[in-house]
């Protein structure tokens, strides 16, 4: 289905699961930015107990229009509201929200906005999106000293000048690059910038293949953003984390997440002792293998029976030798 959004721009969505009134509703709010929605999210729902939605937000997936195009009215501001019109829409009074990664950023802004219209929180990979992590992802002093010959490949399309930049600097040299027109040199970029994050994405580096089409988006949408700070003002989800206290949240985190180190984990839960936090110890940012989307099942069952919350902060303890890291399979049941 699609709504039309402010500036011409329109959302794609969909709804599924039970159409009771008394169902929990639950948004998720995919990663990226530039992800696009992924129906494998379901699997983590009961369906018949709960009713889901997925969207593609502004500028990716089937969302109107994309990419570059969708730039010029495409900021966290925006997204807020885009949120605000799909729940008045759809006659939402509260919903719970989770996503990955980006998605968890999206949520807490979301949340610490509008507390009143949050019924629980489940973030996979929290990121607070701030100069902190993004120097650590972009900046040849960190996850580039874990994985050299990636971050390599990372800087080859920029210049020389571009390559011996700070954070700042190379991301403007891709944002020149993803914005010029240019469709061979657009897709380069785009296939460097998606192959770095696919290779630091788990603990054993994949093998980069580009896709075109997601990862043109994923590219242009998180160059985009990241540049910019994500529209956010230094600290700002920090600061206003306070607004969160009433609210039930899950916070799901790989010990070894290259892209959003533990360390926002632990800010955020100086503020907000409620949480209750699975880190996984043999983890890094995907979280889609078995046991993560069991635990996962079993924390959004348990909401939707209301069952009574156990406030002890969760880890997870695996027997695995992390040599065996390579026979891990993402669950696509």
């Amino acid at each position: 289905m699609y709504l039309p959004l402010s500036y011409g721009q329109t959302m794609y969505y969909e709804v599924h699961g039970a159409s009771g009134a008394g169902a929990p509703v639950a948004l998720v709010l995919h990663g990226g930015p530039g992800a696009g929605l992924s129906r494998r999210s379901l699997k983590l729902f009961n369906l018949k107990k709960w009713k889901v939605i997925l969207y593609d937000q502004r500028g990716c997936g089937r969302s109107i229009p994309f990419g570059v195009p969708s730039l010029s009215h495409n900021n966290t501001e925006l997204l807020l509201e885009d949120m605000e019109r799909l729940r008045k829409v759809l006659g939402v009074k509260k919903w719970y929200l989770t996503g990955g990664s980006w998605g968890t950023t999206l949520a807490l802004v979301y949340a610490e906005k509008y507390p009143h219209r949050v019924s629980g929180m489940l973030l996979r990979a929290l990121c607070l999106m701030d100069d902190e992590e993004s120097a650590w992802l972009y900046e040849p002093n960190g996850a580039a000293q874990v994985f050299p010959s990636q971050y390599e490949g990372f800087l080859s399309p920029l210049s020389d000048k571009e390559k011996r930049g700070d954070m700042k600097t190379i991301l403007e040299g891709y944002s020149r690059l993803l914005t010029s027109g240019d469709k061979k040199e657009q897709d380069k970029a785009a296939a460097a910038w998606t192959g770095y994050e696919d290779a630091v994405i788990s603990l054993v580096p994949r093998e980069p293949k580009y896709k075109g089409g997601r990862d043109l988006s994923v590219a242009i949408l998180e160059n985009y953003y990241f540049k910019n700070g994500g529209f956010l003002e230094p600290g700002q989800i920090l600061r206003d984390a306070h607004r969160l206290k009433g609210i039930p949240i899950d916070v799901i985190h790989g010990r070894y997440d290259m892209i959003c180190p533990y360390r926002s984990v632990m800010e955020l839960t100086k503020i907000l002792p409620q949480i209750r936090v699975m880190r996984v110890e043999d983890g890094g940012h995907s979280g889609y293998f078995e046991e993560e989307a069991g635990y996962i099942r079993s924390l959004t069952d348990a909401f939707a029976a209301g069952l009574p919350r156990n406030k002890e902060t969760l880890r997870a303890a695996r027997s695995k030798n992390l040599s065996k890291l390579k026979t891990r399979k993402i669950s696509r049941k």
